[in-house]
């Protein structure tokens, strides 16, 4: 069982996105919170960043660097305050355990945001070695790369593996892997989207894994 990290596990997905815009405004640029969400939600920070930009002075001489610092530190007072885990996610990863079939996290995110907001949660022993990054693939969802590094890492095949996740990327990266895919969409359930698949599957709550995985 393959799990996203952000908006998958933890509900953290809308903290990165109001970090996004606090820091945006901060160098006085206005955007819509929904917006953001509807367009960029799982996309790799620094795209978002660059599609929001659009004085490329703002990016240059070490700019976007200094945007994604200062993003970090939003973040992290973000998830000091108000971080949580999903509804339900210690119970799945419990019986998940107990049924005897591995888990692990194939995330955008680096292992150094991980790296804290896994143990804020106490889900990181859950994960220990099976904490997979795009940074480690060099392959960001959509890619279907990422998943493919992460099943090798894993020893597993596609036919073998469920994959949930979040975000529209996500879910093209899980398809394009041929792997069974949950599209997790809890505050809007069936959710459209364009992607056409028949390893494409909606829930919306994450107890619903329990529909697609036998021990």
């Amino acid at each position: 069982m393959i799990f996203d990290c952000d908006g998958t596990l933890l509900d953290s997905e809308r903290l990165c996105l109001q970090a996004i815009v606090d820091v945006l405004a901060e160098v006085g640029i206005d955007v819509d919170y929904n917006a953001l969400k509807n367009k960029f939600q799982g996309v790799q920070l620094e795209r978002i960043f660059e599609a929001q930009v659009t004085d490329s002075t703002q990016l240059a001489n070490g700019g976007l660097d200094n945007l994604i610092t200062r993003y970090r530190a939003r973040c992290r007072m973000l998830f000091t305050e108000h971080l949580l885990p999903i509804d339900g996610v210690y119970q799945v990863l419990e019986q998940l355990t107990i049924q005897g079939i591995a888990i692990c996290i194939a995330s955008n995110a680096p292992h150094e945001k991980m790296d804290f907001t896994l143990p804020l949660t106490k889900l990181d022993g859950y994960f220990e070695g099976r904490v997979f990054s795009a940074l480690d693939a060099n392959a960001w969802k959509p890619d279907p790369k990422l998943l493919h590094y992460v099943m090798d890492k894993m020893q597993v095949t596609a036919e073998e593996c469920v994959f949930i996740d979040d975000s529209i990327v996500g879910i093209q990266a899980g398809v394009d892997a041929k792997v069974t895919t949950l599209y997790f969409s809890p505050c809007d359930p069936h959710k459209p989207t364009d992607i056409d698949s028949p390893y494409l599957h909606y829930v919306d709550d994450i107890r619903q894994v329990f529909d697609f995985v036998s021990s």
